[in-house]
């Protein structure tokens, strides 16, 4: 390959990362109220399937997701715009946690039929309502997050896993869960917990849970940016080898 070819790749490379970038939300919006996020994502190559988005469905709702394509550079990100336009295009189904995911997971499959190969991908998936803070949600395949309880102190899992995406027909089981003001949900790639040195010691759930703790009493921003400095600690000199996404949502 020439210098110039590889020039122009790198390029290529550098502005599809900018345009990733675009496509990821670093906040909740502005008009969302009784809830204050932030999220951080670092793709291993620039760019990757990782992905995340607060999509508006009404003055009282919104949709929380977070979710990873198996595998990670060009391929899992253009997997990763397609599943991102799936979802907001999906405006008549989004309000239903289970139907679109059964949408989604419809349309991976079609095209892993076409592509003949399989396209896994994992997802959490939430609607919100403000005024309340009750919350539908379903897991496919995805870490558990974590729920924080400021007025406890309490750390603790939040639901159940499920099946990966893409693989074949889901029947996933849509839970509920009233979010009380002071309550944090920590929610994150498994780029995070699975991150490791060479003697194969991962960062794992009891650190990410420790700064859950220690970070109580910061905003979800510090949290998020908290994370990502310790991994990089716990990892020192070290490549990054996967996709690394951190979403924390408060309820106020």
């Amino acid at each position: 390959m020439s210098r110039e070819t590889t020039d122009e790749h790198e390029l290529d490379l550098a502005l599809a990362a900018e345009l990733q970038s675009a496509l990821l939300p670093r906040a909740c919006p502005h008009d969302c109220p009784h809830q204050v996020a932030a999220a951080r994502n670092r793709m291993c190559v620039g760019v990757g399937g990782d992905f995340h988005d607060f999509l508006r469905l009404n003055d009282e709702q919104f949709a929380l997701v977070i979710g990873d394509v198996v595998g990670h550079g060009v391929r899992a990100s253009l997997m990763m715009a397609q599943i991102m336009g799936f979802l907001r295009s999906g405006r008549e189904k989004r309000g239903r946690p289970t139907e679109i995911i059964n949408g989604l997971n419809e349309m991976l499959i079609e095209l892993g039929d076409r592509i003949e190969a399989v396209v896994p991908c994992s997802i959490f998936y939430a609607v919100v309502d403000s005024p309340t803070g009750v919350c539908f949600y379903i897991n496919a395949g995805h870490p558990r997050p974590i729920l924080y309880d400021r007025s406890s102190a309490a750390v603790n899992p939040f639901g159940s896993g499920g099946m990966l995406l893409g693989v074949e027909q889901f029947n996933g089981e849509e839970m509920c869960h009233t979010f009380l003001p002071g309550q944090r949900l920590v929610l994150y790639t498994d780029g995070i917990t699975e991150a490791s040195v060479p003697n194969g010691e991962q960062f794992g759930a009891e650190r990410l849970r420790d700064i859950v703790v220690r970070c109580a009493n910061g905003t979800p921003g510090e949290l998020a940016d908290a994370v990502l400095n310790a991994l990089d600690e716990f990892r020192t000199g070290l490549a990054q080898e996967d996709d690394q996404t951190i979403v924390v949502v408060d309820r106020t």
